[in-house]
């Protein structure tokens, strides 16, 4: 079984796949846990920074790239019983670059790539000020989770693929 945690900087995804992860612990399910971007991703992570300036059809492709370069593993993971988790997917490549570039293409881009279609997505929904608040007194916060109207723009992206189903028939909107 495929599960993602979708949701804006702040939303929970942290404190709910840690419980998760530990509900599979004391019961002794086998699972495997992937978190993107990974440190492959070099230029999102230059970006998100502050670093580097990365266009949004690039960074799409960036992070994009650094899933999909995995999508053999989780497949067998998943073939050899692993409840795999991952936090974020390629939901939230459309939900941010989706912001800045044609969201109709950006999905038909993403969706043509072949990736595993997860079982379900949770999708912690929460205020974007709130968010903001949360994250800012967690760490000092990247371009995207300083950026509230981004953050509310990224949020209906957000709800528009769990309204259409994007990537996956089973959202979980909490």
């Amino acid at each position: 079984m495929l599960i993602v945690f979708e949701g804006i900087d702040g939303s929970g995804k942290n404190t709910q796949i840690a419980k998760l992860v530990l509900f599979f612990r004391q019961n002794g399910v086998k699972y495997k846990l992937h978190k993107y971007p990974t440190a492959k991703a070099k230029d999102a992570f230059a970006h998100l920074d502050g670093k580097k300036d990365v266009p949004a059809v690039k960074l799409a492709g960036v992070f994009a790239d650094d899933i999909m370069g995995e999508q053999g593993k989780l497949a067998r993971e998943v073939a050899d019983g692993f409840v795999v988790v991952c936090d974020r997917f390629l939901h939230s490549t459309l939900a941010y670059q989706g912001v800045k570039m044609d969201f109709g293409k950006l999905r038909q881009k993403l969706e043509s790539m072949g990736a595993i279609v997860p079982d379900v997505v949770f999708l912690l929904d929460l205020d974007p000020g709130f968010s903001a608040k949360r994250k800012s007194a967690q760490k000092k916060p990247d371009r995207f989770e300083r950026d509230a109207v981004f953050l509310s723009k990224v949020r209906g992206n957000y709800l528009r693929m769990a309204k259409e189903g994007f990537l996956s028939y089973k959202y979980a909107v909490v």
